[in-house]
């Protein structure tokens, strides 16, 4: 599976232009960025390269998790915490970073 289109990001914001793509675009950046750092994990669209052993590909779920981010701050424009719905999609595939004593 592939990042979300702009076009779901359209649907999922339900705007009918393009004049916001450039703005959605940003933010499904920085949710993919936000994502893979909770994660631990390195996002890929289809496959993991052999050489990234924490990659993992975009699942419909994580697909979900974007979007859910990509329409939390398009519709809030301010600084608010992430919705806890985005951890939740996203805990079952994340790696727990070890602790250092």
């Amino acid at each position: 599976m592939s990042l979300p289109t702009i076009e779901e990001l359209r649907q999922q914001c339900r705007i009918d232009t393009e004049d916001e793509d450039a703005l959605l675009l940003g933010y499904l950046s920085a949710a993919k960025e936000k994502a893979g750092n909770y994660l631990n994990r390195t996002l890929h669209d289809d496959s993991v390269p052999e050489d990234d052993s924490n990659g993992i590909a975009i699942t419909p779920i994580i697909k979900l998790a974007l979007m859910l981010a990509v329409g939390f701050w398009y519709d809030t424009r301010e600084l608010k915490k992430i919705p806890q719905g985005f951890y939740e999609l996203l805990g079952d595939y994340r790696i727990s970073p070890m602790r250092v004593k």
